[in-house]
């Protein structure tokens, strides 16, 4: 064998290993990559309960809207029964 070719040995074996460097790199982040997936998946019980949760909060506005109406409606109904009572000559 020639001089030159024992020269290419060397740089074709670390070229070789690059190349099966960089496939056990890809295989590597990728399994690390589903891990991290996997663990911050939120599980689908759970979802359902903070869904449920988050719609009782928007219809929180709905509901204060009401008893405000109710408290304004009771207020005015004692407000009359007052000047009703307080009213001389009645």
């Amino acid at each position: 064998m020639s001089p030159d070719l024992w020269a290419i040995v060397p740089i074709a074996g670390m070229a070789t290993s690059a190349f099966f460097m960089f496939g056990v790199y890809k295989l590597v982040t990728r399994w690390l990559d589903a891990k991290a997936r996997r663990e911050a998946a939120v599980p689908s019980e759970e979802l359902r309960d903070l869904q449920r949760e988050v719609d009782e909060l928007r219809a929180l506005p709905g509901r204060l809207a009401e008893l405000e109406e109710r408290l304004d409606f009771a207020e005015r109904l004692l407000a009359r029964e007052r000047e009703r009572v307080l009213k001389p000559g009645s």
